[in-house]
């Protein structure tokens, strides 16, 4: 007791044991939130890709040029050229520029200096010369590159249906899901914009090559899936260039993604096609592919003739068929009149797809529901 009062009189042991337990709990508990906190804030993801466009990272070196005779310029000098604050927003636009390869160094560094990239495009000799440099940036950043290579140079489906490839094939976090679709998109806009006002139009980049001597696989690629799971393949076989004036450059690329892509993940299909532009050159894989997949979707547009190929090589198979063509083709042959065709509006509006994307899910889903109950052009023509 004697040891006990002698405590109490130096403040040693409380009057109450039990509420310095309490306080005691309590503080541990708080310190373990706050350590919880910490571990989250450490354990952010990182984004993989730059804040800022091509059109809008080019500025730095620009501006190093034009106002400091290209020689390395401190950054204090280059936010007063850009007529920007000093704070995050020139931070990240300098370090898109870093990472794209326009330059190197950042708002955090002493100097910043032009890359021979930079160099390339603020010193062109020539359209090609430009263009030539944006490339080579655009697939300098990793997860542009692979994207680039697994939808073919194609634009991207709908975010609403690449969500779950985002994350399945290039394991971007979902937070940056949406950032990545603008990026990504107004990036591969702005190189082909570039290459449009190309004079020499023998002699433009081409929009796949660049950064890789690698020849494209004419394996299929998964377009995009349900986000339930399903063993069914869709197989698209459609001209991926147009060859009239009637359709716009790039036009077959957004019918695929655009329209045929969502319309067959809505009927519960994975969308596949070959990774070959227009299927350009038959190959055996190809064949495979036609032979293989559950149903073989088919675009007459155009009359392309690979197409027609195709098509008559499913038939051969007796194997189910989804036709489709864009309003106002033309008839061919007997296919029209003998089997079910669906005819799409060619305009593309987000009006005239929302239309378009449920009724040809629907004509594809009848197209498989109906696949032994229907008569399939072979059968007629066998009278079978």
């Amino acid at each position: 007791m004697e040891r006990e009062d002698m405590h109490r009189q130096l403040g040693i042991l409380d009057e109450n044991p039990k509420e310095i337990d309490q306080e005691e709990q309590e503080e541990s508990e708080e310190q373990q939130n706050s350590a919880e906190k910490r571990r989250r804030k450490n354990s952010k993801p990182k984004r993989p890709f730059p804040t800022y466009l091509l059109e809008d990272s080019i500025k730095v070196p620009q501006v190093i040029r034009q106002f400091n005779g290209g020689n390395a310029w401190s950054p204090d000098d280059i936010v007063k050229a850009l007529e920007m604050g000093k704070g995050n927003n020139f931070y990240y636009l300098t370090a898109s520029s870093r990472d794209y390869g326009f330059t190197e160094g950042t708002s955090s560094t002493q100097k910043i200096a032009l890359t021979s990239i930079g160099k390339s495009i603020v010193y062109a000799r020539s359209a090609e010369e430009e263009i030539n440099g944006y490339r080579q940036a655009f697939f300098r950043i990793p997860l542009f590159k692979i994207v680039h290579e697994h939808y073919d140079g194609r634009t991207l489906p709908q975010i609403t249906y690449l969500k779950n490839t985002l994350i399945t094939e290039f394991n971007i976090d979902e937070e940056f899901h949406d950032d990545f679709y603008k990026v990504y998109q107004a990036n591969l806009n702005f190189l082909s914009k570039l290459e449009e006002t190309t004079q020499n139009k023998s002699s433009r980049v081409e929009r796949v090559e660049i950064s890789t001597n690698k020849e494209h696989s004419a394996d299929a690629f998964i377009l995009g899936e349900p986000e339930e799971k399903t063993t069914l393949v869709a197989f698209v076989a459609m001209p991926f260039s147009e060859k009239t004036e009637e359709y716009p450059e790039s036009f077959f690329d957004e019918v695929l993604t655009q329209l045929i892509t969502p319309a067959a993940i809505q009927a519960g299909f994975k969308a596949e096609t070959a990774k070959k532009k227009g299927s350009d050159v038959i190959q055996s894989t190809i064949i495979n592919d036609l032979s293989k997949a559950d149903l073989v979707i088919v675009d007459l547009t155009e009359h392309n003739p690979n197409v027609l190929f195709e098509l008559g090589w499913r038939m051969a198979l007796d194997k189910p068929i989804a036709l489709i063509r864009a309003l106002g083709t033309k008839p061919i042959f007997d296919v029209d009149h003998m089997l079910r065709v669906y005819d799409y509006n060619p305009r593309l509006w987000r009006s005239s797809l929302e239309q378009d994307i449920p009724a040809l899910a629907d004509h594809i889903k009848a197209s498989w529901d109906n696949r032994d109950s229907e008569k399939s052009y072979a059968k007629i023509l066998t009278d079978k």
